[in-house]
């Protein structure tokens, strides 16, 4: 009768000092098998060995290398048991997993605040200098867009406040111009014609904005009763040559002209029509 042969032990667990000690001593190493887990407390990183690759787990991952799949999706699964040893790990640092490698966790307060600074760290990095060539910062993006896309799913405000507000419009004008009078008094004189959705971001001069669905009057205030009325056609001001919307400009020009506004003349290359408020008489 034969003994069975010994199943291979799992994943064992080893500490560093750094990740550069971490990652120097698994290339001799040969008690650091495929698929251990290594622990940098002082760093609050956690990973693997990946065959001849350390690789980090958590957002934090200083000189390890970082995965580009989630881990169970890694060769079919095999490093799945390094994985659950490595969150036990980590729950014992207070720091979580990158979502991605742990999505069905449920973290703690601590981890959660831990992720909120891991956020704040690399938000800083990325905004004080930024460098779109430096490895560096690359890596601090990384973290920083990983640590948020925890906190969105696990923070109950960080979504909310962190949304992008919606840009304010306005019809016809851009928000900022909506209480000036001499735009109060030349939005009745168009009254019945198409009025473009406007935001205080809006060019309507800028190529870059010429694909949004902006169509219509545009009026902006020059100052002393004086305006600028503009017909937009895919975000941009048309000329009066312009077809097949430019044309419109004479519509906005016959407007102003029957309304009592002194208008200057309407040529084949205006961009605008400029009319002037109507003064009272003393």
């Amino acid at each position: 009768m034969t003994d069975s042969p010994t199943p291979p032990p799992g994943p064992r667990v080893h500490h560093f000092d750094t990740t550069g000690d971490a990652y120097n001593e698994t290339q001799w190493n040969d008690e650091i098998r495929d698929g251990d887990v290594l622990v940098i407390t002082r760093e609050k990183v956690v990973g693997f060995l990946r065959e001849a690759w350390p690789v980090a787990l958590t957002v934090r991952h200083g000189e390890l290398h970082t995965l580009n799949v989630p881990v169970d999706q890694l060769l079919d699964g095999k490093y799945t048991d390094s994985a659950r040893l490595a969150a036990d790990e980590a729950r014992k640092l207070d720091v979580a997993l990158r979502d991605d490698h742990a999505p069905d966790a449920k973290p703690t307060v601590r981890e959660i605040d831990d992720m909120i600074q891991v956020s704040a760290e690399a938000a800083s990095r990325v905004t004080g200098d930024p460098d779109a060539e430096d490895p560096q910062w690359k890596a601090a993006l990384d973290r920083m867009t990983h640590a948020n896309a925890f906190l969105c799913k696990h923070h109950p405000t960080w979504a909310e406040a962190t949304k992008a507000p919606k840009p304010v419009s306005t019809k016809g004008h851009a928000p900022r111009h909506a209480s000036h009078p001499d735009v109060l008094a030349a939005l009745p004189v168009l009254a019945g014609l198409r009025a473009a959705p406007l935001t205080n971001q809006h060019d309507m001069g800028d190529p870059s904005d010429s694909d949004l669905p902006v169509h219509g009057y545009a009026i902006e205030p020059r100052g002393r009763g004086l305006i600028a009325a503009y017909w937009l056609y895919r975000g941009l001001a048309r000329r009066r040559d312009d077809h097949p919307d430019g044309p419109l400009l004479e519509s906005v020009h016959a407007r102003f002209v029957a309304a009592g506004w002194a208008v200057e003349p309407l040529r084949p290359t205006s961009m605008c029509v400029f009319a002037h408020r109507p003064q009272p008489t003393g």
